[in-house]
């Protein structure tokens, strides 16, 4: 009996040691195949984007072209929209889980930049990366026969992307299927940002049923380039300025009151964009044709100085990036006060402005 016993604990044993050690924190791969078994994907008909109020766009040209406001953080709403139908019956696309989604993507190659700040539910990846995804509303029946065979048919028709085999005549036909009920009209209005880089954006219309089938149809539309900025003064003083001694006038990062505070701009459009700037003589006129005064400019305190003459329009170094602030900094040199001037008081007009710059590549 006490072999069997000692036979019995040695067996024990041998099994507690002989299972595997249970790892901490360990790494478990997953996965799963969609199952796609059973009746016909949905179909996207048609589908386009427009300015939601007139069902319109910015653009007489095939397609959607939009304007930015080139005001800032005042961005563009859009209303994207599909006409979806499926052979299955359209309630196997608008009960739950089908749904129609509208995807939109960067620009292809187009870096957003370190100063871009994307609005909420948006990736802010740039370089043609998934913006964002939005579930599309399917509009009652006379709504959206209204919306696209009257508003987008008779206001814009070269709005919409068709598919294949269909036009307006096959999807407003008064047996079709938007007047039977067997297709509907989906919209959904999304934000793009006032800083949202000009460029041609891709969209998808992603109609997917109860069993994961999908029918999905793209387009385009252009974000027109709109170059833009604002400032937060009126004037520059150059204050005190004594004969052939180079005077700096300092801007700052702090956006004041118009005219409370140090020179500051701020990029509001959707480009890249270099400040240019223009000087009168403020009444120091020439001697022997050479101006008796000249000036400096910059944007940032880390660029170089663009020297110019009074009259003359200087492109300054530094682009601003989109929705970027920074600070502008002036310098005057006067190389002789005229004798006929009266008074010491010099007074004049400078006027800026700004030119397009490329966009940041992606991966530079």
């Amino acid at each position: 009996m006490k072999k069997i016993l000692s036979f019995i604990s040695m067996a024990s044993l041998i099994v507690m040691f002989a299972m595997p050690a249970q790892a901490t924190n360990g790494t478990i791969n997953t996965g799963l195949t969609r199952d796609t078994s059973g009746g016909q994907a949905p179909i996207v008909k048609a589908k386009w984007e427009a300015n939601p109020d007139k069902y319109t766009d910015d653009s007489t040209s095939a397609g959607a072209q939009f304007t930015p406001s080139g005001q800032y953080q005042v961005n563009k709403k859009i209303s994207v929209c599909a006409i979806v139908t499926d052979p299955d019956g359209l309630a196997d696309v608008t009960t739950s889980p089908g749904a129609v989604y509208a995807d939109v993507f960067y620009p292809e190659g187009v870096e957003l930049g370190p100063s871009h700040i994307p609005l909420a539910g948006q990736s802010g990846l740039g370089c043609g990366n998934l913006m964002q995804e939005d579930k599309m509303s399917k509009l009652a029946k006379a709504d959206g026969i209204e919306l696209f065979c009257n508003k987008v048919r008779n206001g814009n028709n070269n709005l919409p992307t068709f598919n294949t085999g269909y036009n307006y005549d096959e999807i407003c036909a008064p047996d079709g299927e938007l007047q039977k009920e067997t297709a509907a009209v989906y919209c959904v209005d999304k934000d793009l940002s006032y800083e949202d880089p000009s460029g041609i954006y891709s969209v998808w219309a992603v109609a997917q049923d109860k069993v994961g089938l999908q029918g999905k149809l793209q387009n385009d539309f252009s974000y027109l380039p709109l170059t833009a900025f604002e400032t937060d003064f009126n004037q520059v003083s150059y204050g005190p300025v004594r004969l052939a001694t180079h005077k700096i006038i300092s801007g700052d990062l702090n956006w004041d009151a118009m005219n409370q505070g140090k020179a500051s701009v701020r990029n509001v459009g959707n480009t890249r964009l270099a400040m240019r700037v223009q000087q009168d003589d403020m009444g120091f006129g020439k001697t022997d044709s050479n101006w008796n005064v000249k000036y400096d400019a910059r944007v940032g305190s880390n660029a170089a100085w663009s020297n110019y003459w009074p009259e003359t329009t200087a492109a300054l170094s530094d682009p601003l990036n989109l929705s970027q602030l920074d600070e502008m900094d002036f310098s005057i040199d006067v190389s002789k006060f005229p004798p006929t001037h009266e008074g010491d008081s010099y007074t004049g007009t400078m006027t800026l402005s700004a030119v397009s710059r490329s966009h940041l590549t992606c991966g530079s």
